[in-house]
């Protein structure tokens, strides 16, 4: 039995100790209702036939911020330090982009020939921030929001013989000021350097 009603919240900023508390507690049980609630914060998309894969946007408030930390930390981890912090992060908005390679968008790509001389393009790797190659746009009724900041996690699989193992991947963290961010209809987009454009809709007055 799920133990929240979606019709009964809005998007909550600054929590209360309240709802930093209630939020603590849906995280560290880390069971189904805990995914049920996080799968409303989550859209995800499927492959495409060329090119990198935006397979997932997630955005979340402060309150499924504090169920998500706290769904990671199941060991040793206290609702008194849920809260704490909580007060040192802030309050913000987190939009979260996760980008896959593929066949033919990995962790190689070819380099032109800097001099037009007829020279073969060069296979050269792909670097950690390739991510800096793709457009992140956040906008509420036709208006581009600025994020306050944005980051990237390089994410590796394991290679025999290779300290990090092949880079696969990355998680884009983009942060955004809450009072800049109103409780209504809101649209992610992303952008790839082939072209592809992948857009979420999010209601953030049906969501806490």
């Amino acid at each position: 039995m799920l133990l929240f009603s979606p019709a009964n919240w809005a998007y909550e900023a600054p929590l209360a100790s309240r709802s930093v508390r209630d939020a603590y507690f849906l995280g560290q049980r880390n069971n189904e209702d805990t995914k049920a609630f996080l799968q409303m914060y989550t859209k995800h998309f499927t492959m495409p036939p060329r090119g990198p894969y935006i397979s997932e946007i997630r955005l979340l408030t402060p309150y499924a911020q504090v169920v998500d930390i706290a769904r990671h930390k199941t060991v040793g981890y206290s609702a008194q330090q849920a809260q704490a912090e909580y007060k040192a992060r802030g309050d913000s908005l987190l939009v979260r982009v996760r980008i896959d390679f593929t066949a033919t968008y990995n962790d190689v790509m070819t380099v032109k020939p800097t001099k037009n001389d007829g020279s073969q393009p060069n296979i050269a790797p792909r670097p950690e921030d390739f991510w800096k190659d793709f457009r992140f746009v956040l906008s509420q009724n036709g208006e581009d929001l600025q994020y306050r900041s944005i980051s990237g996690e390089p994410q590796y699989i394991p290679e025999e013989g290779l300290i990090n193992g092949v880079l696969a991947g990355a998680y884009v963290n983009l942060v955004y000021d809450v009072h800049t961010v109103s409780s209504r209809k809101t649209q992610v987009e992303v952008f790839s350097p082939d072209g592809q454009r992948v857009a979420a809709s999010f209601d953030l007055a049906a969501l806490r």
